[in-house]
């Protein structure tokens, strides 16, 4: 929010000395040669630091929905799409932070974790909403990563951010028991062939718990 700013006005003044009836003369103000008199500049007070945002602590959101689906949450998993997709695609990130489901097997980067994403209230629109934390065997130092969205189809690993919109997803149980379809705050997941494409691609995908 931008705060409007504020200045200290500093006014002359001027008092007359006067002594038993005799005007005590005063001193001509300088100028600056055209007759315009010259005023020491008052020092601009520095602004005071931005009150820091407050409101209701963050809390998980509701799962409760989920734990009647055959979908593994707290542990890690890998995130593959569906038989129909004719492979499992496992989600994965690279050397450069990008995320895409071009991997078909368990490796270090496909390792993930579904947990409750953080809001600051429980409501309809939020419930069911998880983040997807990279699950390494050998953790890394550091903060933990999540797969953000950054813009439509396009999937990043970021330093994991409690309550950012963009690491939160839209987990929507679809089909049999297990499956589900995954909605970011940009991209709702489709894949085809193991790219996350905007459209014409699959949309159900599934967890397998790893160790």
């Amino acid at each position: 929010m931008r705060r409007p700013s504020t200045s200290m006005m500093a006014a002359a003044c001027v008092t007359a000395l006067t002594a038993c009836g005799t005007a005590t003369p005063q001193a001509a103000p300088a100028t600056d040669g055209s007759g315009a008199p010259v005023t020491s500049p008052s020092a601009a007070p520095s602004p005071s630091a931005a009150p820091a945002s407050s409101g209701p602590k963050l809390v998980d959101a509701n799962l409760s929905q989920l734990k009647s689906f055959a979908i593994d949450l707290g542990v890690p998993v890998v995130i593959t799409t569906s038989a129909d997709a004719g492979a499992e695609y496992h989600l994965g990130s690279h050397p450069d932070g990008s995320v895409d489901f071009a991997g078909t097997a368990v490796t270090e980067s496909t390792r993930m974790t579904l947990r409750p994403a953080k809001v600051r209230k429980r409501t309809e629109a939020n419930r069911n909403h998880v983040i997807i934390v990279a699950s390494p065997v050998a953790a890394a130092s550091g903060p933990e990563s999540c797969v953000t969205d950054e813009r439509r189809g396009v999937l990043l690993m970021r330093p994991c951010r409690p309550g950012d919109a963009t690491q939160s997803w839209r987990l929507a149980p679809a089909g049999d028991s297990g499956l589900f379809e995954l909605t970011g705050a940009h991209t709702a997941l489709e894949v085809d062939n193991g790219k996350i494409v905007k459209e014409g691609g699959w949309t159900a995908f599934q967890t397998i718990a790893v160790t």
